[in-house]
C-alpha cells in the first residue's frame, strides 16, 4: 500500500468499522433505491390492468400480450436510468446513487481509511450543491501517486484552501474507491471516486509551507480518537 510506503497514517481496522456511521450513508441510498423500485414497480401493475381493462376486447392475446411486455420493458428501462442518476440528497450536499453505494459497501467493509494530502481541481460545478472534481493524491515529493474523479459537496470544494487539503481514501488506486472528507472525523461524507480515464495535467506545485502541513496532518493523524 503506498500510503504506508510514504508513511501516510492508515485506520488500523477498515473503514466502515472505524467510521460505522459512513454505512447510514449506503443505507440511505439502498431506501431511495428500493422507493423507486416500488414506485416503478405499481406503474407497471396499473399499466397492465389498465390496458387489459381498456383494450382487452379489442386486441387479440398475442397483441395484448406484446403491448403490456413492452410497456413493463420501458418501464424497467426508466427505473435503471434513474437509479443510476437519482442521489440521496441532505443538508450538506449531493450524496450517492444507490450503484455507487452498493459498490462502496464491500471496499468499507474491506479496506481501511488511507490518509492523503492532495490537491483538488474543479472539472465543473453543478446547479446541485455538488462540484465535479479531480483529485491528485501527492506523494512526499508532491507528485501525483493517483488522479481520481468524484463528486465533492461544493461546501467540501470551498473548504479546501487554494485547492489543497487532507482526504481519507479507501479501496485501489488502480481502480478507484471511496473518499472522504474528515472535517467531522467521527462521520466523514463519503463520496464515489473512479481513475480518472484521462489522466489530467501534473498537479501544480503549491506552497512549501503547506505542503509540509498537509504532509504533517497526513503523517501524524490518529484513528484512535474515532
Amino acid at each position: 500500500m503506498l500510503a504506508r510506503r510514504f508513511g501516510y497514517a492508515v485506520s488500523p481496522e477498515p473503514a466502515a468499522t472505524a467510521t460505522p456511521s459512513v454505512l447510514g450513508q449506503l443505507d440511505r441510498a439502498a431506501r431511495l433505491d428500493r422507493v423507486l423500485f416500488i414506485g416503478v414497480a405499481v406503474c407497471g401493475v396499473a399499466m397492465a390492468v389498465g390496458m387489459i381493462i381498456v383494450l382487452g376486447d379489442e386486441l387479440s392475446f398475442p397483441g395484448l400480450l406484446g403491448g403490456v411486455l413492452a410497456g413493463e420493458a420501458a418501464l424497467l428501462l426508466i427505473w435503471l436510468a434513474a437509479r443510476s442518476q437519482e442521489r440521496v440528497r441532505g443538508p450538506g450536499g449531493e450524496g450517492l446513487t444507490a450503484p455507487e453505494a452498493r459498490r462502496l459497501r464491500g471496499v468499507l467493509a474491506e479496506q481501511p481509511w488511507q490518509v492523503w494530502p492532495c490537491r483538488v481541481e474543479l472539472v465543473r460545478e453543478h446547479a446541485n450543491p455538488s462540484a465535479l472534481v479531480h483529485v491528485f493524491l501527492l506523494d512526499p515529493e508532491e507528485n501525483a501517486a493517483a488522479v481520481l474523479k468524484t463528486r465533492l459537496q461544493r461546501a467540501t470544494w470551498r473548504s479546501l484552501t487554494d485547492g489543497y487539503g487532507v482526504l481519507w481514501f479507501a479501496g485501489d488506486l488502480r481502480f478507484g474507491g471511496a473518499l472522504a472528507h474528515p472535517a467531522d472525523p467521527a462521520d466523514p461524507t463519503v463520496s464515489y471516486a473512479t481513475v480518472a480515464p484521462q489522466q489530467p495535467a501534473t498537479a501544480s506545485p503549491g506552497s512549501s509551507v503547506l505542503m509540509e502541513e498537509l504532509q504533517r496532518q497526513a503523517i501524524g493523524w490518529t484513528f484512535g480518537g474515532l
